[in-house]
């Protein structure tokens, strides 16, 4: 199959193997999250590869088909003392979420004994028989599946592709503007589990009173994150083409922090054409929500045609979905 064709094979069966299972949230995914975070890891980790001398075909094949089987991953097991349990390499233990509809990836999940495996795992070897059906080169197979199987904690033996896999995987999800708007979604989603019996609930506040919601979350809770961020992260990434960009996206999104506080002052205005409405709109579309739909809606509607700042944010936001630093 000519390489173009593949991959659009490929992504069309991962739309619909996502599909398989009804909205819903586990664990700090949401079922629209995975399909556009494996798009956004795809472009970043060819920005990567392209950095580090890595073997272009091989990454993109990986990253596309790196969490085909994330979706099996269900609540992450806990001991009595509600402790995660690990195996005995050290990773963390699921139970296992079978969807309600089926199709060829259920059924090759099933037929290979994949059960209980974790998505790094699973996902080798069902993407080793996905590409074996599609008549890709042994060797090639080998390298995408290897890639895949190190995601997750790449071993001192990696290749460089895996490790640009891995490394783009880390950004993703916990540094730049999409982690941002991965951490409104899942922080709105936890509000009124956590909330204090006299806080309202999160739709409430809202409605209204938004700027009491924001003041905590902007002034407090988004430096805690960044720090956190810079803290964790940078130092388990493997490229040094990694650890450049996490470190521009970083001052970038301390940047957006500090530009989102200041407008808290005039919220009267910026509520409707400032960063925070482009905050807010986030906000107001959470349900099953998609990140490139939804900054594709903001970059498409009056709100970024008349607000030069808000506009700057959501084509910053747009870059970095596209995998650019």
């Amino acid at each position: 199959m000519e390489y173009v064709a593949l991959l659009r094979d490929l992504d069309a069966l991962l739309r619909e193997t996502f599909m398989l299972w009804d909205p819903g949230w586990v664990t700090f995914n949401w079922r629209g999250y995975t399909y556009d975070h494996i798009q956004r890891v795809r472009g970043l980790a060819l920005t990567l590869a392209a950095g580090e001398g890595a073997d272009l075909i091989v990454v993109e094949l990986a990253a596309l088909l790196h969490d085909i089987t994330k979706p099996f991953d269900g609540e992450i097991l806990v001991d009595a003392e509600g402790q995660r349990v690990f195996d005995e390499r050290g990773y963390w233990q699921n139970e296992t979420r079978d969807p309600p509809r089926r199709n060829h990836v259920v059924d090759l999940y099933e037929e290979l004994g994949l059960r209980g495996l974790l998505h790094n795992e699973s996902g080798a070897w069902l993407v080793q028989a996905l590409l074996q059906e599609r008549d890709v080169p042994s060797p090639l197979i080998e390298r995408v599946a290897e890639a895949i199987r190190e995601h997750l904690r790449p071993s001192d033996a990696a290749s460089k592709e895996a490790q640009c896999l891995y490394d783009a995987d880390t950004i993703d999800a916990n540094i730049g503007l999409p982690a941002f708007v991965r951490n409104i979604y899942i922080n709105l989603h936890f509000h009124d589990r956590r909330k204090s019996p006299e806080t309202p609930p999160i739709d409430q506040r809202l409605t209204d009173h938004p700027l009491g919601f924001l003041e905590d979350y902007v002034r407090e809770n988004l430096p805690r994150w960044v720090q956190g961020k810079r803290q964790d992260f940078p130092p388990r990434l493997c490229t040094a083409s990694a650890r450049k960009l996490a470190d521009e996206r970083l001052v970038r999104l301390e940047g957006v922090f500090a530009d989102l506080a200041a407008e808290l002052s005039y919220f009267d205005t910026t509520e409707r054409q400032g960063r925070l409405a482009v905050v807010l709109h986030y906000m107001h579309h959470r349900s099953d929500p998609s990140i490139a739909q939804e900054t594709a809606a903001l970059a498409n509607n009056g709100l970024a045609k008349r607000s030069p700042v808000a506009r700057t944010l959501v084509e910053q936001i747009q870059r970095e979905i596209d995998g650019e630093i």
